[in-house]
């Protein structure tokens, strides 16, 4: 793997995880030249998948995994979350939000998927064998 990937192994409690996050995603986007957009848009998407695998896919797992990658091919950043919890593909079995209702009408939470849809270019899910992996792929502004 080229140094300048991202491989890291996060903690899966959420202080210690998100801090950890940011601290990656602004070392890997000094190193890439990625910009202002970039950056800040990954962080966000990452930041809802790890809060989501923190809170809802790692509890009662008796050996938590939490591992974030981040490469660049090209003009396209990928990242990658894994995690050992129970088979969940957010794409197909989250909630759909009602982004029509007013914001105050709103329920609390349920954004993650179409925050992640809204702001990648590709992202899928995939299960490999105890494994929940999700990628997303960005596109550099040219």
């Amino acid at each position: 793997m080229p140094t300048n990937d991202v491989d890291i192994r996060l903690h899966p409690e959420l202080t210690a995880a998100l801090t950890a996050l940011a601290e990656a995603v602004e070392e890997f986007a000094d190193r890439q030249c990625l910009g202002d957009s970039v950056p800040f848009n990954l962080n966000l998407v990452l930041d809802e998948l790890i809060t989501n695998s923190i809170s809802y896919g790692l509890p009662g797992i008796d050996a938590p995994l939490l591992r974030l990658r981040l490469s660049r091919t090209g003009d396209t950043v990928e990242a990658q979350v894994e995690d050992n919890g129970p088979a969940f593909d957010p794409f197909e079995e989250a909630p759909k939000p009602d982004t029509d209702q007013a914001l105050d009408d709103r329920p609390i939470g349920g954004l993650g998927v179409f925050l992640v849809k809204q702001f990648t270019d590709d992202s899928f899910y995939e299960r490999d064998g105890e494994i929940n992996r999700i990628t997303m792929r960005m596109k550099l502004e040219t």
